[in-house]
């Protein structure tokens, strides 16, 4: 009897040492698809900056060819603080529109001079917005059609102040309609 128990917790120290060993084997070859794994990431990485950065390259040489001019910098994105909140009329009932925008330039005189003039141009966006009907706005194109005006506004507005106005996109940062 003693030896039946003493042959069963030997086999139970076996089975244990051998789990043992099948555990430490396998969080080896996890260490090592880990290795290189991370090690292939990070070769491929140079490789492909490396030819991300020709095809960037490439391309700004075919804009500045096809254009005939060289790029035009770093742009700067002015936000347009506090969001702009209008009321406008949905088929008989009057309806929100919340909208963050933010204005993106090249020049920083542009910068300076809608900081300065912001009392009108934000006058002119809202009287933009709230002129707006809610199927106008609705859809995709209504809204890049929105992002012109605006954009055609603000120009207005600041070539009236003898201001530079050369604004290049507008993007709205949220938008909701309720």
């Amino acid at each position: 009897m003693a030896d039946e128990e003493e042959n069963q917790e030997a086999g139970e120290e076996k089975k244990g040492g051998m789990m043992k060993v099948i555990l430490l084997i396998n969080g080896l070859v996890l260490l090592i698809g880990i290795g290189v794994g991370v090690f292939m990431f990070m070769s491929g990485d140079e490789e492909s900056d490396g030819a991300a950065d020709m095809e960037v390259l490439e391309d700004a040489e075919a804009v500045e060819g096809a254009n005939g001019q060289k790029s035009k910098g770093t742009p700067i994105y002015v936000p347009l603080h506090p969001a702009f909140v209008v009321n406008f009329e949905n088929q008989e009932q009057v309806s929100f529109l919340q909208v963050d925008i933010q204005i993106m330039t090249y020049d920083s005189s542009v910068e300076s001079a809608l900081k300065a003039h912001m009392p009108a141009v934000r006058n002119e966006l809202l009287l933009l917005l709230g002129g707006k009907q809610y199927h106008e706005i609705n859809t995709r194109e209504g809204k890049r059609a929105l992002s012109q005006e605006a954009i055609q506004v603000m120009q207005d507005v600041l070539k009236n102040v003898g201001e530079a106005s050369s604004i290049e996109a507008l993007y709205f940062t949220s938008f909701v309609m309720q």
